[in-house]
């Protein structure tokens, strides 16, 4: 890999780790289309950017403590298979990332919207409570073939939870939960051609960007600022997937 590729790899893995601090999400939702579009084949992307994320997530988690909340056991009993499914489809049977951007673009479009009008909302977080499970296993295909379900995770736990603690800690449960399925997948199925020196840098750098800029900023944002900003963050992963599809 060209040492300019690596330094634009460092660079992305710094800026995406500070926001995937504050959200729960970004490093791979961000981050898989970038890397596509730079040439990088997708169990690639998946080998550099998994272990950026499941760190920040990991410790997300613990910083929010490890109980086995409700939502938790969902994510484990409806998402975990699917995600081990998608993800096996795409690397073993199809070979090649899936082109649905532009569908879970549009969807994410309409959540942000709906997530400005109070009396969509609640019905949108009705339904969501009603068919969790059902959501839950569409989410882990869909993360699992794509890459691309932190949006749909995030909008998910955000009809569900209003504090911004709960919000990202249970983000950052399902979002570890599904990557460390993806890398067991990829390291089963896949051989991947690696720079190790970089493979391995990668997560530090995704480690001091938590500490150093996305604790902070977490911290310092306030309950409803968190929630509008979430709601800016549903719709710009969905514009950008929508507008590059």
């Amino acid at each position: 890999m060209p040492v300019s590729l690596q330094l634009i790899l460092c660079g992305l893995v710094l800026a995406l780790a500070a926001v995937q601090s504050v959200f729960g999400v970004g490093l791979l939702v961000f981050g898989t289309p970038a890397l596509l579009l730079l040439g990088l084949p997708f169990p690639q992307v998946l080998a550099y950017l998994l272990p950026c994320s499941i760190v920040i997530n990991a410790l997300q988690v613990v910083d929010g403590g490890l109980t086995l909340e409700p939502i938790r056991i969902k994510l484990l009993l409806f998402t975990a298979p699917s995600v081990f499914i998608g993800t096996l489809l795409i690397l073993v049977v199809f070979k090649r990332n899936v082109n649905i951007r532009q569908v879970v673009g549009a969807v994410l479009i309409v959540t942000a919207g709906i997530r400005l009008l109070s009396p969509l909302h609640q019905r949108m977080q009705a339904f969501a409570r009603a068919k969790l499970g059902l959501l839950l296993a569409l989410l882990g295909l869909l993360h699992g073939i794509s890459n691309l379900g932190g949006g749909v995770l995030t909008l998910i736990v955000g009809c569900l939870y209003e504090d911004k603690a709960s919000v990202r800690k249970h983000i950052a449960f399902g979002y570890g939960m599904m990557a460390l399925i993806q890398v067991a997948v990829l390291a089963l199925t896949t051989t991947v051609h690696l720079e190790v020196a970089l493979w391995l840098t990668l997560p530090v750098l995704a480690v001091l960007s938590y500490a150093i800029v996305g604790k902070w900023v977490f911290r310092a944002t306030g309950e409803k600022a968190y929630q509008w900003s979430l709601t800016a963050l549903i719709g710009i992963f969905g514009l950008l997937l929508f507008v590059r599809a």
